[in-house]
């Protein structure tokens, strides 16, 4: 009985409000020319690459901070954009647990990446 307790009290410590109604990752889709790649502004790591539908969509990580991508094309300029972190209002629902809070915060599920289509727009060199 005892074990049974534990766990779960283990069980409603260790999770919050967020896990159940979010995931840690986001689809955010992105619409451009074929051939556009797809950079993480960061550590200017590869996302994606839009193919012959005109779109690309990827998980990204939640994180409390705006994120920076770079789109590159040949030919083209590099276009640096920054998708916005924005509060999410499900994790309102903390109030009913508090210390579910923490554990949201930490995750980063207490945001939201907004809005998650992208049209990419890129310059010619040229101009």
């Amino acid at each position: 009985m005892k074990k049974i307790l534990i766990l779960l009290c283990s069980v409603f410590l260790l999770t919050s409000c967020m896990s159940i109604f979010s995931s840690s990752k986001q689809s955010i889709t992105f619409v451009g020319e074929n051939g556009t790649t797809l950079y993480d502004g960061v550590n200017n790591v590869k996302l994606a690459e839009i193919k012959e539908g005109g779109s690309a969509t990827v998980k990204i990580k939640k994180k409390l901070s705006d994120k920076t991508i770079i789109a590159k094309k040949e030919g083209f300029k590099d276009t640096p954009f920054v998708i916005e972190s924005s509060f999410n209002a499900k994790s309102l629902w903390n109030i009913l647990f508090w210390p579910g809070f923490l554990i949201d915060l930490g995750t980063g599920k207490i945001n939201k990446y907004d809005p998650v289509i992208y049209n990419i727009e890129m310059d010619n060199k040229s101009n």
